[in-house]
């Protein structure tokens, strides 16, 4: 099981990754791209998911805004119902998206936060809080122009400080979504791709 969850999240990274070159390549060649999208400066997004944390179900929601179209932060709220435990995640990150390319927009992130595991019914248990750090690659697809598919592959690792031993637990997350793209200031501006 745990390999299949690798070989997953090589392969989503290898996908991503590939689209990221292309994506570079195209925006040095200055070719056009083939959709027009809501420009990322001044935007906000929403966006649901669903994926894996590990081997257990996660399931979240984003919250995004771009001050500019280089840069954009990201608040996240997620559910791990796992069988014996669930927990909580939130996390804040920074989002560096490349240039688009056709109807593709790769991106990577990083961030931090916690991850806040709830026992279940096991006697004199208690939550525990522990900080999360992540980072990875994904994509955003384009079905129109404010709406695209999310597809995202991270690295994640908690750091145990416990009292006989302190280390980072390593785990593989990948997820699928949709997004939502509005933009504030000018909400019929649009991108195509081309960089300022």
């Amino acid at each position: 099981m745990k390999s299949r969850l690798q070989q997953t999240a090589r392969a989503l990274f290898a996908g991503v990754a590939c689209c990221c070159a292309a994506a570079r390549a195209s925006a040095t060649e200055g070719t056009e791209s083939a959709i027009r999208t809501t420009r990322l400066d001044g935007s906000v997004a929403f966006g649901v998911t669903a994926g894996q944390f590990g081997a257990d179900p996660l399931y979240s929601f984003q919250l995004a805004y771009f001050p500019s179209h280089r840069f954009g932060l990201e608040a996240t709220l997620a559910h791990n119902p796992a069988s014996g435990t669930h927990a909580a995640l939130h996390h804040v990150s920074g989002i560096v998206p490349f240039a688009l390319w056709h109807r593709f927009r790769p991106f990577a992130v990083a961030g931090l936060g916690t991850i806040q595991v709830f026992p279940g019914t096991a006697v004199n248990a208690k939550s525990v809080t522990k900080l999360l750090l992540q980072a990875g690659l994904g994509t955003h697809v384009h079905l129109r122009r404010d709406v695209a598919l999310r597809l995202e592959g991270r690295a994640a690792g908690l750091v145990d400080h416990q009292e006989d031993q302190a280390g980072i637990l390593g785990y593989a997350q990948w997820s699928v979504g949709v997004t939502f793209l509005r933009g504030l200031n000018a909400p019929q501006s649009m991108d195509t791709g081309d960089g300022p």
